[in-house]
């Protein structure tokens, strides 16, 4: 289906645009990995979809997406610049999301943002709740060994940092098989984590949950 509509920046991407243009290339990289690891599904759910600029990459014109975001000005965007029958956005809290069967989910820069502890555990089990036993989960979040050189902005907004080792952990309650990978700039590699910027972590075949 063409889409000849124009793609309005909102003015925090519009500011990213203008002074920091190597972020949006950062971003985009991680759901370039994102969509590879889930280009099977035949279904996405991303959590955190904010602005949905990584929207296109994980539908990639034959799949059905949903994105979900408690952020109203960043979803309005979003459904305005990218929604279309296949591609859908909602301004929602996810925490408490159930009865969906997505074949994969998705979720980038969203853990850190999310206290420790109960609300933790309840963004976790939204993940685990509304995959197929079969799916794919792809978790992106910066390296806690990253914070000395975070901004005083981003160091106020991260209130859960995670290292390699408690991602992969906190995961495998959840999934049988999880993948740490590392990622430094738009370079994604399997190197030493402590030095690593990024992390993701890949989980897959659920567990059963006591």
């Amino acid at each position: 289906m063409a889409d000849d509509r124009q793609i309005r920046l909102s003015p925090h991407m519009a500011h990213n645009l203008r002074k920091d243009p190597k972020r949006l290339a950062f971003i985009y990289a991680r759901y370039a990995f994102a969509a590879q690891m889930t280009e099977d599904c035949c279904d996405i759910l991303e959590l955190g979809c904010s602005e949905g600029i990584g929207a296109s990459m994980l539908h990639r014109n034959r799949k059905k997406y949903l994105g979900l975001d408690l952020d109203t000005p960043a979803v309005e965007t979003a459904v305005r610049n990218f929604s279309n029958p296949e591609v859908r956005f909602e301004n929602r809290n996810f925490l408490d999301l159930k009865g969906n069967n997505f074949a994969g989910v998705v979720s980038l820069d969203v853990i850190e943002h999310i206290l420790a502890g109960e609300d933790e555990a309840r963004f976790f089990k939204a993940i685990y709740e509304n995959m197929s036993e079969d799916g794919v989960c792809v978790i992106g979040t910066p390296n806690v060994t990253s914070t000395p050189y975070a901004s005083p902005e981003s160091q106020k907004g991260h209130v859960n940092m995670f290292d390699a080792k408690r991602l992969k952990s906190t995961l495998e309650r959840y999934f049988r098989t999880v993948f740490i990978f590392s990622m430094n700039d738009e370079v994604v590699h399997t190197g030493y984590y402590p030095m690593s910027h990024y992390l993701f972590a890949v989980g897959c075949s659920k567990k059963e949950l006591e």
